[in-house]
């Protein structure tokens, strides 16, 4: 029986958590982190893209009951980890004296993903950052395909001008902050990134609307990671990148648009080779568990650093609290998983696809 996992959209999300919690693990890697996050909006991008192009007919209105039902569905994947690991947050950071701003009362901005609109994440639930502008995504695109529909009444129109807008408003908003703020800070704000998912659900549409062949598949991702590495080069060159508003300037675009490239022939990859047969099940768990070890493993790792006190000097003891760490945020990430975002992920509506 064919596994109906695709190991190639598996391999990405587990690619990408590792690339962030590397960058939380050690200083000197801190930078790759970027890199997995981009790879995180370029991939849900192209998850969401093909569940919207599927729920929204070719032809006609897009009927605000079945926009609820695609709504639903997320809130019901994404907002209870979210909030479970808010509350830990608000425990750990509150012991630590790291409250966000206004205390108490600064805590309400996460509740509705809106702490850093246009400006940057606090120290607070740090994480959060990226979580948002997937929010705002969510949220937004399909309001805007909504108002297209009212118009256009096509599918391929509506999608077209929802993009285009978005892509619009981020690169506007994005020259705002670089104007405010230290270029590294925009990154990590929510609206002047919101275009950043968007790129996913354009590769998603020609997926689902054009004919790929492997060959054709096989360029796209060969111009996607040849993007990536001219990117890494000049990141590379540039070190430290606090305030190089040219490199952000095209890396925030380049950087999604290069992995939404790839996501065509990953989504084809479905089998591997026998030899490499048992490199499915890690992968795939790590993939599964992914959520879980984005929401807690900074945390994880702040806990537990501390309680070797004084001895983590030694190069030794260092690599063993990296150790327990790690354990740690596995062990955690998979319980949550099992016992409490699986669980609420199977109460979710069925999806209601369009017909046409």
């Amino acid at each position: 029986m064919e596994n109906p996992r695709i190991f190639g959209l598996d391999l990405a999300r587990a690619f990408a958590i590792s690339l962030v919690v590397l960058a939380h693990l050690n200083q000197g890697t801190h930078e790759v982190g970027i890199y997995g996050v981009e790879l995180f909006f370029a991939l849900s991008g192209f998850l969401i893209g093909t569940i919207l192009h599927r729920n929204v007919p070719r032809e006609g209105a897009w009927t605000a009951a079945r926009m609820l039902n695609f709504w639903q569905r997320r809130w019901w994947r994404t907002l209870p980890a979210y909030y479970l690991f808010l509350l830990v947050a608000v425990a750990h950071h509150g012991f630590r004296g790291e409250l966000p701003e206004g205390g108490w009362a600064g805590l309400a901005p996460y509740l509705v993903f809106a702490p850093n609109l246009m400006s940057p994440n606090e120290v607070f639930y740090d994480i959060s950052w990226s979580l948002c502008v997937e929010e705002a995504f969510y949220l937004v695109f399909p309001l805007l395909i909504y108002a297209a529909q009212a118009v256009a009444r096509s599918r391929a129109v509506s999608f077209a001008a929802a993009l285009a807008f978005l892509v619009v408003l981020g690169a506007v908003l994005r020259e705002v902050a670089f104007a405010s703020w230290p270029s590294d800070q925009v990154r990590v704000m929510t609206l002047p990134r919101i275009d950043a998912v968007g790129y996913g659900v354009m590769m998603a549409v020609v997926a689902r609307t054009r004919v790929l062949t492997p060959p054709v598949r096989a360029a796209l991702a060969g111009v996607g990671g040849a993007l990536i590495c001219a990117v890494a080069a000049c990141h590379l060159a540039l070190r430290p990148l606090t305030d190089d508003v040219w490199f952000f300037r095209i890396g925030l675009v380049t950087m999604p648009v290069a992995f939404s490239l790839c996501m065509p022939l990953l989504a084809e990859w479905r089998e591997l080779p026998r030899p490499l047969a048992g490199l499915r099940g890690p992968v795939t768990a790590i993939s599964l568990w992914s959520y879980s070890i984005y929401l807690c493993h900074h945390m994880v790792l702040m806990a537990i650093y501390p309680l070797f006190g004084e001895c983590r000097e030694h190069f030794a003891v260092k690599l063993l609290s990296k150790a327990v760490g790690l354990v740690v945020i596995l062990v955690l990430s998979r319980f949550v998983y099992r016992c409490f975002e699986s669980p609420l992920t199977r109460r979710r509506p069925p999806e209601m696809p369009a017909m046409g």
